[in-house]
């Protein structure tokens, strides 16, 4: 097995599995070249049905979760995927773009209530990313 450097902490950690499950072709592209080009593991999903799906299956450690989704939204996938305990600790941070000073709030609100355990705004920072990834990659590692 491969292991990689963490960036910030010098230590040696197994590449991760991360599920990316957004309704945009563009959107999981992206975070899939990223988190590919970091060595680690990615598998999409489409939509929310397909996520319920894969995540037992796979045990990812990471998923990153579109509020906007075909069929279920992002805060019920997230709900459906806390309360199924096989995939309960899997982290999972929420992605919007609705970034608007009237919703933030409520919609930070919403996420968390679903299980979120971060809710991040599109467009994607690069640095925000790698944070989220010592964040709860890290997690994973202790």
């Amino acid at each position: 097995m491969a292991f990689l450097v963490h960036p910030v902490f010098d230590i040696m950690i197994a590449p991760r599995k991360i599920l990316i499950v957004d309704g945009s072709a563009t959107n999981r592209e992206s975070l899939t070249q990223f988190f590919t080009s970091l060595g680690h593991v990615v598998v999409e999903a489409r939509n929310g049905l397909e996520a319920l799906e894969k995540a037992p299956a796979l045990q990812p450690d990471l998923i990153m979760m579109a509020v906007c989704l075909p069929g279920l939204n992002g805060d019920e996938v997230t709900a459906k995927l806390k309360r199924d305990m096989s995939t309960r600790r899997i982290p999972i941070v929420i992605n919007t773009g609705w970034t608007t000073e009237f919703n933030s709030e409520a919609r930070i609100e919403r996420a968390v209530n679903a299980g979120a355990a971060e809710v991040l705004y599109k467009p994607f920072q690069l640095p925000v990313l790698r944070d989220v990834l010592r964040t709860h990659m890290l997690n994973a590692v202790e």
